[in-house]
């Protein structure tokens, strides 16, 4: 994935405004979330800022040393004066599980699963820094979960307050103009997931660009040819989309050489050098290829505020006596949260 990095300063501001807008609250409670790289080192801190007790777990990775975010985790933390709300672990070992409030599904704690559930308090929230329709099984095992009296809600990228997936329409825009693909002589083709195709297509159409728009399940009938771009946004599929060294749906000699590829998310494999694609090497199923901070941190820095207050709203709601239908409404209503279709997880 591809992510960029803020000046503290900047960063720094845009946690105070994001716990402001989200009326944030956590006080007495204790979180445990990554100690991320670059603009995700903000999840601990605006967990702490809002009052938490927080915990991050960090690890070496390719995007960036242990040592150095930590580093970079308590200055941006003591710049705020919460240095003392917040600790950085390399294992989980140090952290007593059983005491915690907040669980993040983020990245380093990842997967969420037997070894960590059957050690959380009954509870204890899990609040998904996405919606539910893209929960991956292997991220959360949400049916132990449940199990185990832990609720775990979607965030709602739509929220006024939010609107996490024009991001993607922004990153769209950014490599149009990179490549001079104006409104003026540009027509594009977005294949994958409705629900980033609309989001994509509206910050588009705003600009006059000509975009049509196709699901995976509809590929046979396209003339790919007549298209200057091509868009992938396929999110939950695992099938190879493109490829000009395997089998793949679309057929590779059916795409004009000169077309532009950016690739949002979905299984894409091109080896040849003359196609003009973003980002250049091959890509995995079910993963973003550009990070939420790619086009603006401030949707990241939003959205992980948005998911807190999601917890926020979970621990809130169980302290009440509620059904499984009063409590799906009540974080509905309140705070920027998505259930589940299945009722079990309500």
């Amino acid at each position: 994935m591809t992510s960029h990095f803020l000046n503290k300063t900047k960063l720094i501001n845009l946690i105070k405004s994001s716990v402001n807008e989200f009326n944030l609250n956590l006080k007495n409670k204790i979180v445990l979330t990554e100690a991320a790289s670059g603009n995700f080192i903000c999840t601990p801190v605006i967990a702490a800022f809002a009052g938490a007790e927080v915990f991050a777990y960090g690890k070496d990775t390719v995007y960036g040393k242990y040592n150095k975010i930590k580093k970079e985790i308590i200055s941006l933390s003591s710049k705020l004066n919460i240095e003392n709300k917040l600790t950085v672990v390399n294992s989980l070992k140090k952290v007593d599980l059983s005491r915690i409030d907040v669980l993040t599904n983020t990245g380093h704690l990842r997967p969420i699963n037997r070894n960590i559930i059957t050690k959380l308090k009954p509870g204890c929230v899990i609040p998904l820094i996405y919606e539910p329709w893209e929960h991956r099984r292997d991220d959360v095992d949400i049916d132990l979960c449940a199990e185990k009296g832990i609720k775990v809600y979607g965030t709602n990228e739509s929220d006024n307050k939010l609107k996490t997936m024009d991001y993607i329409g922004y990153t769209v825009l950014y490599f149009l103009l990179k490549e001079k693909k104006t409104p003026l002589s540009t027509k594009i083709l977005l294949i994958g997931s409705p629900k980033f195709n609309i989001k994509i297509n509206k910050i588009l159409s705003k600009i006059s660009y000509n975009v049509d728009s196709s699901d995976i399940k509809s590929l046979e009938s396209l003339e790919y040819k007549k298209y200057d771009v091509i868009v992938f946004t396929e999110f939950l599929s695992k099938e190879m989309l493109l490829s000009d060294t395997k089998n793949s749906k679309i057929d590779f000699n059916k795409i004009s050489k000169q077309t532009l590829i950016i690739n949002i998310c979905g299984k894409v494999d091109i080896k040849n050098k003359e196609i003009n694609i973003y980002p250049p090497k091959a890509t995995k199923a079910n993963t973003m290829n550009y990070t939420t901070d790619f086009i603006d941190p401030k949707a990241v820095v939003d959205l992980h505020s948005g998911a807190l207050k999601v917890a926020q709203g979970m621990l809130y709601a169980n302290t009440l006596k509620l059904s499984n239908i009063e409590y799906k409404n009540i974080l509905e209503k309140n705070y920027n949260a998505l259930a589940f279709k299945n009722k079990k997880y309500w």
